[in-house]
């Protein structure tokens, strides 16, 4: 219970600082390095895409009035930031458009705030990008597996994870690449943990953009005290007030270390089709394949459309003011999906969300729920004003695990978000990021993905 010591290994902090400061490449099995590559890939498409969004222009401004520039690189603009700051910023941009990638059990988006802060430290260090990646892998295992702990009710509470375990994914990762050993990993652990924080009431607004963004930072200055000899307590997960005993009602620590080193979390990472909250995208799925069965949206008479409860705690925006709102709006995902034949960031512009002909099928959308609905699927029921009934089943969404979204699909969603940016030069930035474990440094990636 709340407040009470908790059940599990009384070590856990510490197993998993053993764990991230003793991670080599060499004991990264080749599927695990393979998920790390598209993790990774995946997020710097992302942040050249979203480098000039508005949430992003405004934060840069910001801290360079604040004096918080520096030497440290943000990707697709020519500007410098300190450290932390630079991750901050890179964070934002590879999750505003909500097109990142996913830990379906814990809905983690872990790339935002751990490759952020890997980036910034290897900058730092002048590490080689096997060295980038090994700290990926050793922070996006730490943060899904704490969030696999502290279950669902952790989210249920408001809590939005990318940002609370996404602290704990960033100082893991910063500090692998600044040679932490497992004393010093513990406290940036502990660092990180006592600034984790991040509510799902964010959700539709520039500043849920700001969790991974600060995960980043915080967990890029957590590791950079703890190198220097800051310290925290030693339980700063497990403890009777720690991490786990506020945040979550019914954690389960076993769950953190269950398998640890064998089985890789990394490997349940998905990617998104389509640039929304994900428990949307079977939804999606099932408009764009009723879109091949109805000659037009004006036959509809009605929709409903059944999910889990989560969908509708997540994405239950009936009308959305705006392009950000419309990313948390069952209703528009099916709108878009079915009138547009896709649900990328163009169909979550603000035009979009207030066209007519989106608002008017969005209005003829029911929902409800069905809890035995797992998290990727749905089941769609259209009724025609000619009076025929049409039903459709979706049992995986697309880009889940399920139903994984290939190499093949991954490179056409990074062309598509950023040859409109660097033209023939996209090539050339995917060919360096897909191959960053080859390279001895980073700085050719910032340089090709100026713009």
């Amino acid at each position: 219970m709340t407040g009470t010591a908790q059940p599990g290994p009384v070590r856990l902090t510490a197993e998993l600082a053993e764990f991230a400061s003793g991670l080599s490449w060499d004991q990264i099995p080749e599927s695990a390095r393979h998920a790390a590559r598209r993790t990774f890939v995946n997020v710097v498409g992302l942040a050249v895409d979203a480098c000039r969004h508005d949430a992003v222009e405004i934060a840069v401004a910001t801290l360079g009035d604040l004096g918080l520039r520096g030497r440290s690189s943000v990707l697709g603009r020519p500007d410098t930031l300190t450290a932390a700051w630079a991750a901050f910023v890179n964070g934002m941009a590879m999750h505003v458009e909500d097109f990142d990638d996913t830990h379906l059990r814990t809905v983690i988006h872990p790339g935002s705030p751990v490759v952020p802060a890997a980036l910034a430290v290897a900058e730092l260090t002048n590490a080689s990008g096997r060295d980038l990646l090994t700290a990926v892998t050793a922070g996006v295992e730490v943060a899904c597996r704490v969030g696999n702990a502290l279950g669902p009710g952790h989210f249920d509470r408001g809590w939005h994870l990318t940002g609370t375990m996404g602290h704990l994914g960033a100082a893991v990762a910063a500090g692998r690449l600044l040679g932490l050993d497992a004393n010093r990993m513990r406290h940036a652990v502990s660092l990180a943990a006592t600034q984790a924080a991040g509510t799902t009431e964010q959700l539709g607004t520039m500043s849920k953009s700001m969790h991974p963004g600060k995960a980043a930072a915080d967990g890029v200055e957590a590791a950079l005290l703890a190198a220097a000899g800051f310290t925290g307590p030693d339980a700063p997960l497990e403890g009777r007030r720690g991490l786990a005993a506020l945040l979550a009602p019914e954690p389960d620590l076993a769950e953190a270390t269950r398998g640890l080193g064998r089985a890789w979390e990394i490997e349940a990472n998905a990617f998104k089709p389509y640039s929304c909250g994900i428990v949307s995208h079977p939804v999606i799925d099932a408009a764009i394949e009723l879109r091949d069965i109805l000659s037009g949206p004006e036959v509809i008479e009605s929709v409903d459309v059944v999910v889990r409860p989560v969908v509708l705690q997540v994405m239950g925006v009936e009308e959305p003011e705006d392009g950000l709102r419309s990313k948390f709006s069952v209703y528009h995902c099916f709108a878009v999906g079915f009138l547009d034949g896709g649900a990328g960031p163009a169909q979550y512009s603000d035009a979009r969300a207030r066209d007519e002909s989106v608002i008017a099928l969005r209005r003829k959308v029911r929902a409800s729920t069905e809890p035995t609905m797992p998290k990727d699927a749905c089941e769609v029921t259209v009724r025609t004003t000619g009076g025929t009934t049409h039903r459709v089943s979706v049992a995986h969404a697309t880009g889940s695990v399920d139903r994984p979204m290939s190499d093949e699909r991954l490179r056409a969603k990074f062309d598509l978000l950023v040859r409109p940016r660097l033209g023939d030069r996209a090539a050339a930035l995917w060919h360096t990021a897909w191959h960053i474990d080859e390279c001895d440094g980073i700085a050719n990636l910032f340089g090709l993905s100026r713009w």
